[in-house]
Order: structure tokens, then sequence, then C-alpha cells
């Protein structure tokens, strides 16, 4: 079977090979139940670091339950640990019938994806600012609620401290570039881009992001609690413009 799109991702020829091998061991595995395999977020858009990210896969079937998935799991797994490859393994109709809920995963989705295998399915399902909307307010306003019981906790801990601020900066990331595009703004991929027209357009902190950033690439050790405060702080601008905005 020939893999198609490999030469679009942006990532090592090694793991590029490894990807075919996986997707053709997928369609040994499921040949005519099999719709598509679609790749999507950093592998895409740009971001990708071999050491620490996942390649995030999108796999759908015609139909799937619990026992299909028992037949894929050990190759998965072995996947998973060489690799980080990592598949969302949904039937058809699962993922068009719970599009709405997931709004915020779709846009990534459609706007940074490259089809391996079969149907571009991305391409049919609506995006609905409405339900994008809710989603987003959602999102916000549960980090909010917790984010000062992830402090608590993790006071002390250094490594912890760490591996919270980045991710929940990583998740507001995605929450600013939907804040963007429910704003009509343009919304590029890249996250450093995303974040650079969250300052021209939100006044988000450049500093503070350059900061991240830096802790992320392994250039920088901010002061963890200083840290949490002005990530703290984002939350709020965040949830305020969400606020305002309404749809």
């Amino acid at each position: 079977m020939v893999v198609q799109g490999l030469d679009q991702l942006k990532v090592p020829i090694a793991v590029r090979k490894d990807l075919e091998d996986f997707v053709s061991q997928l369609l040994d595995f499921y040949k005519g139940d099999l719709v598509s395999v679609t790749v999507f977020g950093s592998a895409v858009s740009g971001d990708y670091a071999e050491a620490t990210s996942d390649l995030n896969l999108l796999v759908i079937y015609s139909d799937l339950n619990i026992a299909d998935l028992g037949a894929v799991a050990k190759l998965a797994q072995r996947w998973l640990r060489k690799r980080k490859f990592m598949p969302r393994f949904l039937s058809l109709r699962n993922l068009t019938a719970s599009s709405r809920f997931f709004q915020i995963d779709l846009l990534e989705m459609r706007d940074a994806h490259v089809v391996l295998y079969g149907e571009d399915v991305l391409a049919g399902i609506p995006i609905r600012p409405a339900d994008m909307y809710w989603q987003l307010a959602h999102e916000i306003k549960r980090m909010r609620m917790r984010i000062k019981q992830q402090f608590w906790r993790a006071a002390g801990d250094p490594k912890l401290m760490r591996l919270i601020l980045l991710q929940r900066f990583s998740s507001l990331v995605h929450l600013l570039r939907v804040l963007l595009f429910l704003r009509n703004k343009p919304t590029p991929l890249p996250p450093h881009e995303v974040v650079e027209a969250a300052v021209r357009e939100l006044n988000v902190d450049p500093e503070f992001a350059r900061e991240m950033f830096a802790w992320k690439a392994g250039k920088a050790k901010p002061d963890p609690v200083g840290a949490f405060s002005k990530l703290m702080e984002m939350i709020r601008l965040i949830d305020a413009e969400v606020d305002r905005l309404g749809v």
C-alpha cells in the first residue's frame, strides 16, 4: 500500500518511514473497515520535536467497538513506546455525532491535517461558532477554577510545577487561537505566531510568553511562583475576553 501525504509532514525522514509502516499495519488489521488515517497537530504545523512531541493521528473506521480495538491494542502500544504515535480511534458515526461538542479540537485538526490514507473526513464536518464559544468558555473557566489547586499541590516540587506550567500554557495557546478565530482575526498555526497575534489583538503579556517558550526549549529557568502568577493573569485576561465576546 502506498501511504500518501508523507512528504507534507514536518518530521524527520525516519519518523515518516515508521509512520508508513504503522498505517500499513493498520490496514492489514482492518482492511475494508478502515475509512481514513489523518495526521494532525505539530507534525503538520511545524513545531514537532522528535524527543518530546506526540504524533497525533485520527483513525476512522466504518464501525468500531471495544473488541475491534483489542486486536490493534498491542500494535498501537508498541508504536506509542517507540515513536509516541498517539492515535485516536473513532467510528465515522461517532465523529459526526459528537462533532458539535469538540469544536476546538476540530478547528485545530481542520487547519493542520494531512490525510495519509482514505477520505478527508474532516473536510465535511462543519465548524459551528456558537458551539465553539461555549466550549471555549467552559475550558477557560474550568482552568481558572483549578489552577490555584494545582499550584498548592505542586508547591515545593519544581519538576511538577514546570510540568503544570508548560501544560497549562500550551493549552492557553490553543484557546487563544480559538478566541482569535471567533473574533474573525487571522489564526496562524505555529504557537509563536498565535501568541504574537494575541499580543497585538488581546494585549497578552509578551514577556511571559517568551519566558514560557524559552523554558520549554530548555533555554530559561524562571521562578515557578512568579510564573504561576503570570499564568493566572493570562487566564483571567482570556476569561474576560471570552465573556466580552459572547456569541
